[in-house]
């Protein structure tokens, strides 16, 4: 049964309410008012829920929880004025509180231009979240616009107990009077981590009261203490079942030490594990025992963006398939449409599960971000062990606000942030590196020896070489794999090796983004089962598959890359030790392709130390090569290529932060791409489903397999040539299933292509 309106209100007594003019926040579609939710208790729930969740932001200080009831009490204060109150009884009611269309009121302004008159030292960071609890966190110059703007009369009808201040002191942080840079940014993510309780409070209220039947899909989730018995269960099955050899042995030793490291206090960690030596599961392990020690309430595991996070995710909801479906929770598509709605906002992720995967892009960009949806999710990262796979893949230029945030999720946030890499650290302060992260703590206790232990691939390389002659090396072995950097050439490659004369139909695959992941991983399976059971295959790859995916080939081809993408591609390569030598990597240098970007600066910096270290999984090459890429990094803007950092200009009791901009400026990827959900297996079904019904949060969990990132000139292109649709939902579907092949995935190269037989009438 729905909550009526007559429910406890907390200090409120109802019969305030029938004794004045009701105000709603809320109405529902062909109901009467009297069912409707009146403004006092809205305020009353947000308020309370957002004081529980600041009052989690800071284990230290509890009392942060007096800044989230004040946001909960303040955020709709304009729902009070008359015109409001009229907008919300007339026609499309539902969307009324939705600001920036047509006809509607500002609702927002009001809380932000209180709190500026009611808490003047800090009201500022509070104003920035009232104001932009719809709209998004602005600048600092268009908060001003908002704050000296005339809005609706409202304060004659909001009852004097919702205009308390409480008792909003200095924020609690880890302050270095000496580092005022610091403190405007400690400041500035204090600012969107209440944002972030405010905007899921208010959600999950709004959703409590207008979609009960979707709020209680919200279950109680198991304990840590649940979480890692049955992943000791599962290891202990593993063990059972593997065969004695010296790389188990090893595994097993990274297995043992980090269960010796789980008594640390929270803080930073480095979990330095060659590939293939289990770091998968051994961090998991670490991570859940740590929690439970220490009280921490979950785990992010967060997944470069070049990397298949199915497969991790996957491998983790085998081991705990007996807790139930709201264990694990698989986030890395940017389901964030630019059009907002009802259904699009509680559809929203907000993290609410024990063990989260996600990727670094959806991970830092919601840390920088400045719209509601992503940012919804950031107080769920207080009080987590973030865990940061191949962490030296972070992109160089981004390199200071990314460590930045790190620093203050460890001091002030209480969080343990474990940094695996499979080479040398190179997030570490230094001499040469002062913005490395101070005080990490290695998990194991001699990471040269484990390299030389698990040392089973020996490297060689081919040079410079053109696609004509590459397929003719590679037509010379049964079985490889091949990985390049980019998806046109994965393409070319594999359309030549098809078109070859006597080619074997089935052993020849293809993976890339191109392809959705659902697709992936039924390439993956078959290839899996063909390298079981001794069968030739090969395989073209971009660098997807260089982390988290667990494949074992006797040779590896890869084309010139960054030396730690080099020792992952390394890792694909007789990953298990059964081959009687070592396996066997080639390099080459493709004439065809010259990548740019990220990819063409550590590829260059790789071809200028090969002459000088022939084997490139040599620790003392891959220590050259990071001293090269990162550490003496020369600039103006060192590390900080796009300047986020001046986003936050050194605090000097003005709090002009630069929100809007700092998320526009911090781009993971260099190229924006968008979302599409593509026609492939049973994704056709459920994009039938949200056409039919709208965003519903498992509907979109389960579309994240069919989602491919296009880049917008593409998806430009392929929208003129009326292959895309645009939902009423906001959502991108492709609705030419022309324009997605078995092999290839998505096709770029053919806007509006039709297949003949299709276009027989």
């Amino acid at each position: 049964m729905r909550n009526s309106g007559k429910l406890a209100l907390g200090k409120l007594a109802y019969h305030h309410l029938e004794n004045a003019v009701m105000h709603f926040a809320h109405t529902l579609p062909d109901r009467a008012p009297e069912d409707w939710e009146p403004l006092e208790r809205h305020l009353q729930l947000v308020s309370d829920l957002a004081a529980q969740f600041a009052g989690e932001l800071i284990p230290r200080a509890p009392d942060v929880s007096a800044w989230g009831g004040a946001l909960g009490r303040w955020h709709d204060l304009g729902k009070y004025s008359a015109a409001f109150q009229a907008r919300i009884r007339g026609a499309d009611s539902a969307e009324a509180h939705i600001e920036g269309l047509p006809g509607r009121v500002d609702h927002s302004t009001a809380g932000a231009k209180h709190a500026m008159e009611s808490a003047p030292r800090w009201g500022r960071l509070l104003a920035y979240a009232l104001a932009g609890h719809h709209a998004g966190l602005a600048d600092t110059e268009k908060l001003s616009e908002r704050l000296n703007k005339t809005i609706e009369p409202w304060r004659h009808a909001a009852p004097s107990e919702w205009l308390a201040t409480g008792e909003i002191g200095r924020p609690p942080l880890s302050i270095d009077r000496n580092d005022a840079a610091r403190f405007a940014f400690q400041c500035a993510l204090f600012t969107r981590m209440l944002f972030s309780c405010l905007v899921d409070a208010d959600r999950l209220q709004t959703e409590a009261f207008c979609n009960p039947e979707r709020a209680a899909e919200r279950v109680a989730k198991p304990p840590m203490g649940d979480l890692s018995t049955a992943l000791n269960d599962y290891l202990k099955r593993l063990r059972d079942k593997a065969t004695p050899s010296p790389v188990n042995d090893q595994r097993a030793a990274v297995h043992g030490a980090c269960r010796a490291a789980v008594s640390q206090l929270p803080g930073l960690f480095s979990l330095t594990v060659p590939t293939g030596g289990g770091k998968t599961l051994a961090s998991l392990a670490f991570a859940l025992e740590h929690a439970q020690q220490h009280g921490l309430r979950r785990v992010v595991m967060a997944i470069p963006f070049t990397s298949i996070i199915e497969q991790t995710a996957e491998v983790y909801r085998k081991v705990f398939a007996e807790l139930g479906d709201g264990v694990v929770l698989e986030h890395h598509s940017n389901l964030d449409p630019e059009k907002e709605t009802r259904l699009n906002r509680l559809a929203a992720e907000n993290w609410d599960a024990p063990l989260v995967v996600t990727t670094n892009v959806q991970l830092f960009e919601s840390l920088f971000a400045c719209r509601t949806t992503p940012c919804q999710k950031l107080h769920r990262l207080a009080g987590s062990v973030i865990i940061l796979d191949e962490a030296q893949t972070l992109p160089v230029g981004l390199l200071r606000p990314c460590l930045a945030a790190l620093r203050e999720l460890a001091a002030d946030y209480g969080c343990s942030i474990v940094l695996c890499t499979a080479t040398q650290p190179a997030l570490e302060h230094r001499d040469d590196f002062k913005i490395g992260l101070e005080g990490v703590r290695e998990i194991i206790p001699e990471p040269e020896l484990l390299y030389s232990a698990m040392r089973r691939v020996e490297a060689d390389n081919l040079g410079a070489i053109d696609n004509d002659a590459l397929v003719e090396r590679l037509s010379a072995e049964p079985s490889w794999l091949t990985i390049v950097n980019t998806r046109a050439h994965a393409a070319e490659l594999y359309r030549r090796l098809r078109a070859m004369p006597d080619a074997p139909p089935d052993d020849l695959f293809h993976l890339s983004t191109l392809m959705c992941g659902q697709h992936r991983s039924d390439h993956l399976v078959k290839i899996r089962q063909r390298l079981k059971s001794g069968l030739t295959c090969r395989v073209v790859s971009t660098q997807l598959i260089e982390a988290g995916v667990d494949v074992d080939f006797p040779v590896v081809f890869r084309a010139m890359a960054g030396l730690d993408s080099i020792a992952q591609a390394a890792g694909r390569c007789n990953r298990e030790g059964r081959l009687p030598g070592l396996g066997k990597l080639w390099l080459f240098d493709p004439t065809d392709v010259k990548p740019h970007g990220y990819l063409g600066a550590t590829a260059a910096t790789a071809r200028e130390l090969l002459p000088d270290f022939p084997d490139p999984l040599d620790p003392d090459a891959v220590r050259k090569y990071f001293e090269l890429h990162y550490w003496k990094r020369s600039g103006d803007n060192r590390w900080d290529d796009n300047r986020v950092m001046e986003c936050f200009p050194e605090e000097r009791g003005e709090f002009a932060y630069d929100f809007r901009t700092a998320a526009e400026r911090f781009q993971f990827i260099e190229d924006a791409s968008q979302t599409l959900f593509v026609s492939y297996g049973d994704g056709i079904q459920l994009i039938e489903q949200l056409r039919q019904s709208g965003p519903q949060r498992w509907l979109l969990r389960k579309l994240q397999r069919y989602t491919v990132g296009v880049f917008q000139w593409a998806y430009n292109a392929l929208l003129a040539a009326r292959d895309i649709e645009i939902l009423d939902s906001g959502f991108s579907v492709l609705a030419n299933s022309d324009s997605y092949g078995h092999n290839l995935g998505l096709r770029l190269d053919a806007p509006g292509y039709r297949e003949p037989k299709n276009m027989v009438l």
